[in-house]
């Protein structure tokens, strides 16, 4: 590999033999070097390859401002997600990741205090997530010899949820955790039963309500309510069988629709429908079929 561009002692910009971009990290790689001068492999730590929607001036202010021993930290976690825990992630995290540890760490010194008002809320929703934040907050104390507070496992699990699903910014991330919560309130006061969410019924849920909003981003529902469901029996089958878990959905449907702004498919009315009847069973035994 070539270095194309060096952004200080421990990281530079380089170009490798498929003409890709990688950025190498590695303590005093790029002391002394030149663009155009060869990267020498046994001082190169970590890489990972730049993402492609972030920009050249937020790459390099970033590459610069944050220390490379973070930028390793936070390229080792990723590694391990993707590499030991099977998560899919749309797009890199690692600028993200390490620029909220650096700032974290920065606080930290100057002993500002930083509130996170949806922290109940994304433990409950996000429990693989949050367990990922803990560790990461678990390793930076090791590896950077500060005491981040355990609150900060929370944004750091909110990073995680936001590359997944490849929001270019944190406030969809919260806005969904936000109609999250709502929603459960809604099922919680039709069954008047308060929601364990840690149950699997709760997680898959919650599984399908994410991917409800990704697929509402891109705008794939093409079938509108009047066109006339793919799946007219189950649909009545479910309004029949279980009119309380249908009557629920259709008020989740309406909160999803105002959020969302646009119209759902009857057949993801039917889909919550059958999530909610699950979750009332498995939570509450709970197979009624008196309209809420």
């Amino acid at each position: 590999m070539r270095i194309s561009r060096i952004y200080n002692n421990n990281v530079a910009l380089s170009t490798d033999f498929k003409g890709q971009e990688v950025v190498v990290i590695g303590r005093g790689l790029a002391f002394g070097k030149r663009k155009g001068d060869m990267v020498d492999p046994t001082k190169v730590e970590q890489t990972f390859v730049p993402d492609s929607s972030t920009t050249n001036e937020r790459l390099t202010w970033s590459l610069e401002q944050i220390p490379s021993e973070i930028l390793s930290l936070a390229t080792e976690l990723e590694q391990e997600l993707i590499n030991h825990h099977g998560i899919k992630i749309s797009h890199s995290f690692i600028i993200p990741l390490a620029d909220h540890i650096n700032y974290a760490i920065v606080r930290q010194r100057e002993g500002i205090e930083v509130d996170y008002p949806l922290t109940l809320e994304v433990s409950q929703l996000y429990p693989k997530e949050v367990e990922f934040g803990r560790h990461a907050v678990k390793l930076a104390r090791e590896r950077l010899g500060v005491q981040l507070a355990d609150k900060e496992a929370i944004p750091m699990a909110l990073h995680l949820v936001n590359s997944q699903f490849a929001y270019e910014d944190m406030s969809r991330t919260y806005r969904m955790t936000e109609v999250f919560s709502q929603i459960f309130e809604i099922v919680s006061t039709v069954y008047g039963h308060d929601v364990d969410q840690s149950a699997m019924s709760v997680v898959r849920f919650v599984t399908h309500l994410r991917y409800l909003f990704v697929r509402a981003d891109q705008k794939s529902h093409e079938k509108r309510h009047g066109d006339g469901p793919s799946m007219p029996m189950v649909t009545e089958a479910m309004q029949q069988s279980y009119p309380k878990a249908f009557s629920c959905a259709q008020k989740v449907l309406l909160l999803l629709e105002m959020h969302l702004d646009q119209e759902l498919t009857d057949d993801e009315l039917t889909y919550l429908a059958i999530h909610i009847a699950r979750l009332a069973r498995e939570l509450w035994n709970d197979d009624s079929t008196g309209i809420a």
